[in-house]
């Protein structure tokens, strides 16, 4: 799992979505639900700097509602529980509050996701919890009043995770990409036509 996960992270780098996105979102894994690791991700777009935002989820209750906040450093980042999942602190070492996808003056171009199972419709089996169903619909409301293009959703999947069909409800939303280890997946016309302009390095 540790070699595939990875290739996953290694693809997602060297692709022209990674490195034409200026505001990218990406979840903190967790080992023990098995999920790709993103740290080379998360790290990498933290050391890009002025040239890249990057956004980490921060679990505001339980009732699906989270984050997405400005990540500066890995530093700012704290073990939460019960599972260590990493989050960001709220606000900036210097006290100022943390950058906020849902109230920032930019759109979100990318958001990287976790998931159970996928398959080539874009499907996605989540935990359970609609964290991310919740945000994405946010998102979305919110990129539409301010004119602009929704994030595009890359899910990173492990060869084990995809199936040939996932159940969905009427409420699922599903990715536009599957990263793999073996490359690429459009899952829609807005993955087909970013993937078409986006070829790896």
């Amino acid at each position: 799992m540790a070699a595939e996960s990875q290739a996953i992270a290694q693809n997602v780098l060297q692709s022209q979505l990674f490195h034409n996105s200026k505001t990218l979102g990406v979840y903190l894994h967790c080992a023990k639900l098995r999920e790709v690791d993103t740290t080379l991700i998360v790290a990498a777009a933290v050391k890009a700097g002025s040239n890249k935002e990057c956004f980490v989820p921060l679990v505001e209750d339980q009732k699906a509602n989270m984050q997405l906040l400005h990540l500066d450093s890995l530093e700012g980042l704290v073990p939460v529980p019960p599972f260590s999942i990493l989050e960001p602190n709220l606000t900036y070492p210097n006290g100022h509050p943390r950058q906020d996808v849902l109230t920032m003056e930019k759109p979100l171009e990318v958001l990287l996701m976790p998931g159970l199972a996928f398959d080539s419709q874009g499907h996605r089996l989540g935990r359970g919890g609609g964290y991310y169903d919740n945000f994405i619909n946010k998102c979305k409301q919110r990129a539409k009043a301010k004119g602009w293009q929704p994030p595009l959703l890359v899910a990173l999947a492990l060869e084990a995770q995809l199936v040939q069909s996932v159940p969905t409800a009427p409420h699922d939303i599903d990715v536009d990409i599957l990263a793999t280890a073996k490359g690429f997946v459009a899952c829609s016309t807005s993955g087909k036509e970013a993937l078409s302009v986006a070829a790896p390095l």
